[in-house]
């Protein structure tokens, strides 16, 4: 009896465990970095009092009110990192995730994939994956002046390609200038 409640709790918490997205995995994690914004907090900075005459306001408003789920993950840890690519290719696979864009340089390689929106210019989901090539040399990948050796962004909504890489550049995210690249690609 008490090998078969062992037995179950194990297969039970092997579940919980594989059903946990990387993002909770790592929500505790000190070796990470972990932005992740609620569908509530977008909704109440649809709600604050943005100047409607200020059409900058208005565009920034739109287009955070577009999106239910933002999740960023920055890990300097090679191993993590690792397990963030598993990731990325299990969703891909598992999501049916378009390949937007790939960018392979001497310091990194950036990887955007996409679900299709209601439009050209819309998707439901974006992911964005940004690995620094082992053996480039010198880190060139920071934020704020921490290195880093991966970053993971999810974002989910309605959202337009157009306007989101103003977002990831206002929060000094690197993929943004290689964001508005895949954009212009999109759109040819």
């Amino acid at each position: 009896m008490k090998k078969n409640l062992i037995l179950l709790t194990a297969f039970i918490a092997s579940f919980w465990v594989s059903g946990q997205t990387i993002f909770e995995r790592y929500a505790n994690n000190d070796e990470v970095t972990l932005v992740s914004i609620s569908p509530k907090m977008f909704k109440m900075l649809g709600q604050m009092s943005l100047s409607l005459d200020d059409p900058e306001a208005q565009e920034y408003l739109d287009m955070v009110t577009s999106i239910n789920n933002f999740k960023v993950l920055i890990s300097s840890n090679q191993s993590i990192s690792g397990e963030m690519l598993a990731w990325v290719n299990q969703q891909v696979s598992k999501q049916d995730l378009d390949e937007l864009l790939s960018i392979k340089d001497p310091e990194a390689d950036v990887t955007f994939y996409v679900k299709e929106g209601k439009s050209e210019d819309y998707v439901e989901q974006l992911l964005m994956y940004v690995n620094e090539r082992v053996g480039s040399g010198s880190t060139n990948l920071n934020i704020n002046g921490r290195e880093i050796k991966a970053v993971l962004m999810l974002l989910e909504g309605d959202i337009d390609l157009n306007k989101i890489s103003k977002l990831t550049d206002q929060m000094d995210l690197p993929g943004g200038n290689q964001l508005k690249k895949a954009q212009q690609k999109k759109s040819l």
